[in-house]
């Protein structure tokens, strides 16, 4: 599609329709205005045009990625966090983004190192408030699944449902140990998923893998690490997991890419995985 002369994916503005939908409905159920979403929004898309002015040298264009990296530290940073976390989270991410990259694409998740970086330094814990869940006749809902709507437009649809059956996988193995295998309780492992981080953070196309069986790989090796950090009680395991992730698959691009992992194995393991898309 077509903004302003310039050709966007539709995935641009379907993530920041879909995101601020949940951040309004968030914090009209808390009740709290977000400040910090707003600040980090607003920072985010102005340090993207200034570098793209000033370092790219590029003419003007809507920030709209900028905008996602704002809209996800806010959402993820505590509602009322001090305006300084998220304008150092928001500097660390969207920079990222232009300073550590590999053939013009980006390493790290701007949101996550980013958010990593701030939020231990003023000692605060990541919320995902918009990610919570909303009573509706009675019942505790997730409104967040509707993000398949981005892992679907991103093509990453592969890698959040890997991630996804892995967590319901554990939570079953782990959790039925104190609820059993009732409906409810179920129901209850399913929604306490968090979609949110699967459908978006995950699925960050320039951070993650394109061929499927790739993705499989990659969204369950990242349920794996944050099952291991979470029951090592470590803080910020999702994000933690994310970034180790996201290094994995760019030391994979970098290092191992084309070579051969065995004289023993005909078709090498990294071709079937990462060079097939079926």
């Amino acid at each position: 599609m077509k903004i302003f002369g310039h050709t966007v994916s539709p995935m641009y503005p379907w993530a920041i329709a879909l995101l601020s939908a949940l951040a309004a409905l968030s914090s009209y159920t808390l009740r709290e205005v977000p400040i910090a979403l707003i600040i980090g929004t607003a920072l985010a898309a102005c340090v993207e045009i200034a570098l793209r002015a000033f370092y790219l040298r590029q003419t003007f264009k809507i920030p709209f990625s900028g905008i996602i990296t704002g809209i996800i530290i806010g959402s993820v940073a505590p509602i009322n966090a001090p305006p300084a976390a998220v304008v150092l989270a928001v500097l660390i991410g969207v920079l990222s983004k232009f300073l550590l990259q590999y053939r013009s694409v980006n390493i790290l998740n701007p949101a996550s190192i980013g958010l990593l970086v701030s939020l231990p330094l003023f000692g605060l814990g990541d919320e995902w408030w918009a990610a919570g869940n909303y009573n509706m006749y009675g019942m505790a809902i997730s409104l967040t699944p509707i993000l398949i709507v981005l892992a679907y437009s991103a093509r990453r649809l592969t890698a959040a449902a890997s991630f996804i059956i892995v967590m319901f996988v554990f939570e079953i193995a782990f959790g039925a140990l104190s609820q059993g295998f009732s409906a409810a309780a179920l129901a209850s492992m399913l929604f306490g998923i968090n979609y949110f981080f699967a459908f978006v953070m995950l699925t960050e196309p320039k951070t993650s893998p394109h061929p499927r069986r790739a993705q499989a790989l990659y969204g369950a090796a990242v349920a794996l690490m944050f099952v291991i950090l979470a029951f090592s009680r470590l803080p910020y395991p999702l994000l933690i997991a994310l970034l180790a992730g996201n290094v994995l698959y760019f030391a994979y691009k970098k290092y191992l890419r084309g070579r051969t992992l065995s004289p023993y194995i005909p078709k090498p393991l990294n071709i079937i995985l990462f060079n097939s898309s079926h």
